[in-house]
């Protein structure tokens, strides 16, 4: 499974340039919240979040920020609440469900069948997301389903180029594969 403190803040980032613009001070305020994320420091994250005046907590890109903080807090209970609702939402952004997915496969009575369910249709939805056919080769290989899983490895690497390698030779969840 790819390491998602590397990947994620990068990728809500990027969905958070998507969705409605955020203004100065909730902005640096949401910048601020990932700083504290890519230092390890979690709490001060969410601090960062709750400054905000409670209306702007509410809009998706601050809901984006707050579920890479459930995630990076090991909160997989709430932070698959909150992808839900954030792919209902936001139904067009990859990364929400590669989180929801994530999340789905950790929280109480969650399971790596219930986070491919999810993430399986998205390989066709998002074509041009290489991390999606790699983690739903991810949650192929302990289903025992290898053949499949190579295949999406396959359209990984098509997409990802070498990064897909470098990330599959140390993953536990491939070592099936024996790569």
């Amino acid at each position: 499974m790819a390491n998602f403190m590397e990947l994620a803040p990068r990728a809500q980032r990027q969905i958070i340039r998507r969705m409605e613009p955020l203004e100065p001070p909730a902005l640096h305020q949401a910048q601020a919240a990932y700083g504290w994320l890519e230092l390890g420091n979690v709490e001060e994250a969410f601090a960062e979040l709750e400054r905000l005046p409670k209306e702007l907590q509410l809009l998706p890109a601050v809901q984006a920020v707050r579920l890479d903080c459930l995630m990076a807090a090991k909160n997989w209970n709430a932070a698959v609440k909150l992808a839900q609702v954030l792919c209902g939402e936001l139904a067009e952004e990859p990364g929400l469900w590669l989180h929801y997915a994530y999340a789905a496969r950790r929280c109480a009575g969650g399971s790596i069948e219930a986070a491919y369910e999810l993430l399986a249709p998205c390989v066709e939805r998002f074509p041009e997301e290489w991390l999606i056919p790699y983690n739903v080769a991810c949650y192929l290989c302990p289903m025992d389903r290898l053949d499949e899983a190579r295949a999406m490895l396959e359209m990984a690497r098509v997409k990802g180029g070498e990064r897909v390698d470098a990330m599959a030779k140390d993953d536990e969840d491939l070592a099936p594969l024996n790569l």
